[in-house]
């Protein structure tokens, strides 16, 4: 009886130690999986590849920041060992600093591939005065105009309320 138990317990005791050395090894694959984005930066043509530009990545939810290599002749750049996650995209070239209006997802253990234009973004429009509300608007914008339109809804909403109102039905049987 004695070697049956022990066949039992030894079972157990291996089956356990096998999950716990495999969970163990799971999770550490997990923990460690990074990500890569490799790519081509472009002038505004989107077809001549920048020299010398370089691709920033900032993960909106922790604001780790990621710098890639100089983009080569054909405009091609790498950024390796990128947690796993949502970016902000920047690009810094000699033609000035760009800021990417998308969003790039990185998963762990695998490589993003993108592309990207550099467009000049809308050049800030002179702040041009408001012009000043003339005619009726200007006297509904005043004081007194304001205290018209209180006054005019109050009358209109008790017209409505007095309308609204059911006169007593008329019977032979009341007095």
């Amino acid at each position: 009886m004695k070697g049956i138990y022990r066949s039992k317990s030894l079972t157990v005791v291996l089956i356990v130690s096998f999950i716990f050395l495999y969970s163990a090894y799971d999770l550490k694959a997990e923990e460690s999986g990074k990500g890569n984005m490799i790519g081509f930066v472009y002038q505004k043509d989107a077809t001549t590849p920048i020299e010398g530009a370089v691709v920033k990545l900032r993960n909106v939810a922790t604001g780790t920041g990621y710098e890639s290599t100089k983009s080569d002749k054909l405009g091609i750049f790498k950024v390796e060992d990128v947690e796993e996650g949502l970016y902000l995209v920047g690009v810094s070239a000699e033609e000035g600093d760009f800021n990417l209006n998308n969003l790039i997802g990185i998963r762990a253990n695998e490589t993003a591939k993108v592309s990207f234009a550099l467009k000049p973004g809308e050049e800030e429009q002179e702040a041009k005065p408001k012009a000043k509300p003339g005619g009726l608007a200007k006297f509904f914008l005043s004081p007194v105009g304001i205290a018209v339109v209180v006054a005019a809804s109050a009358v209109i909403i008790y017209g409505v309320v007095k309308l609204s109102e059911k006169e007593p039905e008329a019977s032979p049987f009341r007095r």
